[in-house]
């Protein structure tokens, strides 16, 4: 979670940093949210909400190979303005995107001192 952590601490948004790390074995990509448009994400939307931007779990899962993204882990951590971690659960367009992907585990921040989990 601590690479997750410094991940989110790149973003520029002072309210919603997310970091994201995707590990099978080790860690094979790391990413954070960044204003940039995503066509990928749009796919995984319930409704049209938007500007779909790239969010750190995307970013994670962008490029890779399906043999690395299948049966891989992903870490989300968010940091607010205190340095203190926030809820990070997945939004809806990320689990879905998560989910095609075959990533099978999501551990994510609640808030410092508890994190949560659940399986895809």
């Amino acid at each position: 979670m601590d690479l997750a952590r410094r991940m989110a601490n790149q973003s520029s948004y002072p309210d919603y940093r997310h970091g994201a790390v995707l590990v099978k074995g080790s860690v094979r990509n790391a990413s954070f949210n960044k204003n940039n448009y995503c066509s990928f994400g749009t796919r995984f939307q319930k409704e049209h909400q938007g500007r779909t931007t790239l969010h750190a779990e995307l970013g994670a899962i962008l490029g890779m190979d399906r043999g690395i993204t299948e049966g891989s882990t992903i870490y989300v951590a968010r940091v607010g303005r205190e340095g203190d971690y926030k809820l990070s659960k997945p939004c809806s367009m990320c689990h879905e995107a998560l989910k095609h992907v075959g990533v099978k585990r999501v551990v994510y921040t609640i808030n410092t001192k508890i994190a949560g989990s659940y399986k895809l």
